[in-house]
């Protein structure tokens, strides 16, 4: 590869057409200028739609700022950006651009009303070098994930760790687990009995498996521990997608890091993937929405429709505002499991994992004092409580004996819980 300054110098057209003829030799591409623009052109047959996926890294190595202002089926362009600058879409004269088409075979253009810069053209040697390669390593979806600000959540590295994961992991909740291991569990680890039953019960057999499942619920209430859980029980990996990873200032690239979520996380022969506070992504279309997020809703609706069609994926949206998800989306949810707020027992089991040295009578006592409280909210109250122990008894020779039900009880009101 050569090298160039990272400067913004701009070669004229007849330097910059030595350069590619430098750099890319007897390949078959074309640098041309067409009234006033300069364009750089070229073909790949060995490329399709899944490696422009890589293609967005490769193009953030040289230029930091672009954003998406056209994502269609077999259709994506992008525009680089002045630095902090975000311009009406239309203003796009000066700008370098880089159009993807790929519904044949992949074709990209790159141009500019203009001089490429230095960054620019090493952009497109480097784009060209990519997707001319052959024999290219496999994709690992992890890296794609994680560069689209996605975590890939694997169960066999935790268990190697010694992080195993099972329902013994959150106390109560048994009707919310009977329904996890119907809708999830025994679906994704055992398919086939779900398929045969079809065929006496059904005149054309069809698949029953759901292929979106919604957690709702108040936050704290445990349903992304429950997601690892799963994830756990089946041996499948989770991609857990948080909602500040795909929401963009830029207009449509929302739409784009939310369709490459999806491309990406469907190169896992099996997975889960897990969209959590999917109502900022999705509120209804009743009240009113921005042409961004209505493209937002619309790409989500697609992208549920063709992964629910893969065999060992399933999609699994977690909110606490059910009723503010657009009524399409939750009609793509074929399953909606409930997770209700602990009771006084479940609470008390809950405060044994927290508090083991409380009897069952004092933990019974303060589980009713905390009526109301999340299985989050439990925790953060006994870390509390623990760390003004630590405090009160600083000078103390006996600072690490356990505190006692008083102190937890007098602790309630400093912890800003009502009583």
């Amino acid at each position: 590869m050569f090298l160039m300054s990272n400067s913004t110098t701009h070669p004229d057209y007849f330097k910059a057409k030595e350069v590619f003829s430098s750099e890319l030799k007897n390949a078959n591409y074309q640098f041309v200028q067409e009234k006033e623009e300069t364009l750089f052109r070229f073909r790949s047959e060995n490329a399709g739609k899944d490696r422009i996926l890589d293609c967005f890294g490769i193009i953030r190595n040289y230029i930091e700022n672009y954003r998406i202002y056209n994502f269609e089926d077999g259709y994506i362009s992008i525009q680089a950006l002045n630095e902090n600058l975000f311009e009406p879409q239309k203003n796009l004269s000066g700008k370098f651009r880089i159009r993807f088409s790929f519904k044949s075979d992949l074709k990209v253009e790159c141009s500019k009303h203009g001089d490429f810069s230095t960054k620019e053209i090493q952009t497109c040697v480097s784009l060209f070098h990519f997707l001319k390669s052959e024999g290219s390593e496999p994709k690992d979806p992890r890296i794609l994930l994680h560069q689209l600000g996605a975590e890939v959540y694997d169960p066999n590295l935790e268990k190697a760790k010694g992080n195993d994961l099972g329902f013994d992991s959150v106390f109560g909740y048994e009707g919310v687990k009977s329904q996890i291991l119907e809708s999830l569990v025994f679906p994704i680890l055992k398919p086939e009995p779900f398929y045969e039953i079809t065929k006496l019960t059904r005149k054309k057999p069809s698949p029953n498996l759901p292929r979106a499942v919604l957690f709702e619920g108040e936050p704290g209430v445990g349903k992304t521990s429950m997601a690892k859980i799963v994830s756990h029980l089946c041996g499948v990996p989770m991609v857990y997608v948080p909602v500040e990873s795909i929401l963009s200032k830029y207009y449509g690239e929302s739409s784009q890091n939310l369709a490459m979520v999806f491309d990406a996380a469907a190169l896992f022969p099996k997975c889960m993937l897990f969209l959590d506070e999917i109502d900022s992504l999705a509120t209804s279309r009743e009240d009113g929405l921005f042409e961004a997020t209505r493209n937002l809703l619309s790409v989500l609706l697609r992208k549920l429709d063709g992964f629910s069609e893969r065999s060992g994926t399933i999609t699994i949206g977690a909110t606490n505002r059910k009723a503010d998800l657009d009524s399409a989306l939750l009609s793509r949810f074929d399953r909606k499991i409930y997770f209700p707020l602990p009771n006084k027992e479940e609470r008390s089991k809950i405060l044994e994992g927290y508090a083991k040295q409380l009897d069952s009578k004092d933990r019974t006592r303060l589980a009713e004092s905390l009526e109301g409280a999340s299985g989050r909210n439990l925790k953060d109250y006994c870390d509390y409580v623990e760390r003004r122990w630590i405090t009160k008894n600083w000078e103390k020779e006996d600072l690490l004996s356990a505190p006692g039900i008083s102190f937890y009880l007098d602790s309630l009101t400093d912890f800003g819980w009502k009583r």
